[in-house]
């Protein structure tokens, strides 16, 4: 896995060819395990941003990928990955809005 620090501070995911940006009405959390797999968390409460978000997990699928997240902080993970985990749910609120939480598993992949 490499990590590096940069400049630019706006948390976003790509995994493969979907990219998925963190606005400010959402709460993404990005956890590493043991240097070999990420967990990512997410809620999306912004209609816009649920829309987006849900298209976008919606194209991800299982199997190994590229991938590139950059924290909030600047630190930047990179690697290829194997999707062991993905799910979602969009639910309406009671003001007859709709919020999505998702997970992502990542497990690191070792080159041959």
């Amino acid at each position: 896995m490499e990590v590096t620090r940069e400049q630019n501070f706006l948390l976003f995911i790509r995994i493969g060819d979907v990219t998925i940006t963190k606005s400010p009405q959402a709460q993404y959390t990005v956890q590493t395990y043991g240097g070999d797999s990420i967990g990512i968390r997410g809620l999306v409460q912004s209609e816009t941003d649920v829309k987006l978000t849900d298209g976008e997990l919606y194209r991800l699928r299982e199997g190994v990928r590229e991938v590139e997240i950059q924290a909030d902080d600047g630190t930047v993970l990179s690697g290829s990955y194997k999707i062991n985990e993905l799910n979602w749910t969009k639910q309406r609120k009671s003001d007859n809005t709709y919020e999505l939480r998702f997970n992502i598993g990542l497990l690191r992949q070792k080159p041959m």
